[in-house]
């Protein structure tokens, strides 16, 4: 690991724990000076690590993915606002996670009955099972479905992935779950109002412990890539 990238990582990592102290602590308005620029020092991370060597589609589609969770990072800031900032964070990280999914896929090739059941089917029935004890009216239950569907998509895309031996397929399948994880535990509080201690710090660790896992992943993958 080069030492900009290692300066980077440090400057990320004291912004993260400095973000999840201060709510574990009980403060949330001063993380709102933290929280903008985590994913931007993450992306510079990676793209310091990937540049200019591994300059191409899976830098460019990286750095536009977290182009967006940096908005839904902002956008959800302001989410006690009104509901359209809650909207426009959710439509953010959906749309960064398709850039994901665009990195993901592509090694994968053509499925086998088998892999494509694991693919598609087996996040349906989940998200089918899932969604509707939530309660949510249309058009918000078909939002919610189908970012429910994309999280898991990435992480059957480490299914696959390990199945075909693919390096580094586990942590992306911890950084799907994880990630869906961290978006329940919003979800309980927005629909349910189901409220617990150190909510607000859990969905934040969970939420950059996610992030790293599959950047790191898809990072790594591009650099032991065969050119």
């Amino acid at each position: 690991m080069r030492t900009r990238t290692k300066i980077l990582l440090c400057v990320f990592g004291l912004l993260a724990l400095a973000d999840v102290l201060l709510l574990a602590f009980g403060n949330e308005t001063a993380p709102h000076f933290v929280k903008p620029f985590l994913m931007p020092f993450l992306c510079a991370s990676a793209l310091s690590e990937l540049l200019p060597e591994h300059a191409g589609r899976t830098a460019l589609l990286l750095a536009v993915g977290l182009a967006f969770h940096t908005a839904g990072d902002v956008f959800l800031m302001f989410d006690s606002l009104g509901f359209i900032w809650f909207a426009l964070g959710l439509l953010s990280f959906l749309i960064g996670h398709f850039f994901y999914l665009a990195i993901l896929l592509p090694p994968l090739g053509k499925l086998s009955p088998k892999e494509a059941m694991v693919a598609c089917m087996v996040p349906m029935l989940v998200v089918g099972a899932i969604v509707p004890w939530f309660r949510l009216q249309w058009p918000l239950n078909a939002a919610i479905t189908v970012y429910g569907l994309t999280l898991l998509y990435v992480a059957a895309a480490g299914v696959v992935g390990a199945i075909r031996k693919l390096p580094l397929s586990g942590w992306i399948i911890a950084g799907g779950l994880v990630f869906l994880l961290s978006d329940a535990l919003i979800a309980v509080n927005a629909f349910l109002k189901i409220d617990f201690p150190l909510r607000h710090a859990l969905v934040m660790a969970t939420y950059l412990f996610a992030e790293c896992c599959l950047v790191g992943a898809m990072v790594s993958r591009e650099k032991s890539a065969v050119k």
